[in-house]
């Protein structure tokens, strides 16, 4: 029989990331619709377990939390994490339909909208921030990868038609991996995750874009994952810019025309910044701190440890 609740998927170990995961949590406890959402929290390093303390918050809040050692070959890479947390899920989840991943440093603000949801199968994601790595035409100096890219899958490289969300520049296709919703396509965290370990044996890496840990992974689950939406390209539907939110980057998109209030952003993606005192009263007007999206928020932060880092903007 078909699970018609939408599975939401996040990584919680031990660290700063814990934290973020607690405050995930306490979002989706405020905003969701327990009769139409199951949450599932996986923790794959054993060796990077989260604390007995939030292992408890998890069962007490009716998370599912899978202790599953399946990060065994890139411990230094925790970004795997989330390929190989959604893999596992959906194979041994066959009957359910419907599965977002979110990145753990994501809050939701409102209720997931299921308007979107109907019978046909659905891939439901949002362009990248920046352009980064990308490529906007043949002549870019990043387009050589993305043509050795598509080679090594034996795939036709998308043209550029994707337009990124803070710092507009139309791109092939790249998209932002802190939120994936799959909508009744079986085997397609499969693929993410055979495309990544594919990608990875290639030792093709965008020049110049290290992780922060020094490694030359930074951004491979992404380009797999654009490689993995070429596969369904004609079930991609390009979500509302109220999901996914790159929140640091408010301050510099406001004033867009047309562009979402605070209050009506259903899902943000904080990065670190959720660490830093004054970084919510950075990014919010007058207008915002009336909301109580705003004055939830404010009740959860600063998350520890603290930082003081200059603004992105």
């Amino acid at each position: 029989m078909m699970d018609t609740k939408t599975n939401i998927i996040f990584c919680s170990e031990h660290g700063i990331i814990e934290n973020q995961s607690l405050l995930l949590v306490e979002s989706l406890k405020k905003w969701r619709d327990t009769q139409l959402i199951s949450i599932h929290a996986y923790s794959p390093r054993k060796h990077n377990l989260p604390s007995d303390k939030t292992i408890i918050f998890l069962k007490n809040h009716n998370i599912i939390h899978h202790n599953v050692n399946l990060n065994q070959l890139f411990l230094d890479y925790p970004i795997a994490n989330k390929l190989l947390a959604c893999a596992d899920f959906e194979k041994n989840n066959p009957e359910a339909k419907r599965i977002i991943f979110v990145d753990t440093d994501t809050v939701f603000l409102n209720p997931i909208d299921t308007k979107f949801l109907d019978d046909k199968p659905s891939l439901f994601l949002r362009p990248v921030d920046n352009k980064g790595p990308g490529s906007e035409s043949k002549d870019d100096p990043n387009d050589k990868f993305w043509q050795q890219v598509f080679k090594l899958f034996d795939l036709p490289i998308p043209e550029p038609s994707l337009v990124t969300t803070v710092r507009p520049a139309k791109i092939r296709p790249y998209y932002n991996a802190g939120f994936i919703w799959v909508n009744k396509i079986p085997g397609f965290y499969q693929q993410w995750l055979d495309d990544f370990l594919r990608l990875v044996d290639s030792e093709l890496r965008p020049f110049g874009y290290k992780s922060r840990d020094g490694d030359d992974f930074r951004c491979l689950d992404q380009v797999a994952l654009a490689v993995t939406a070429s596969r369904y390209q004609e079930h991609i539907k390009i979500l509302p810019e109220t999901y996914n939110y790159p929140i640091p980057f408010r301050p510099i998109m406001k004033d867009r025309k047309d562009h979402p209030k605070f209050k009506d952003l259903v899902h943000i993606h904080y990065h670190k910044w959720f660490q830093h005192p004054g970084f919510l009263d950075h990014v919010t007007s007058k207008e915002d701190k009336q909301t109580e999206q705003y004055r939830w928020l404010k009740e959860q932060l600063p998350l520890q440890p603290t930082i003081d880092d200059p603004f992105k903007c």
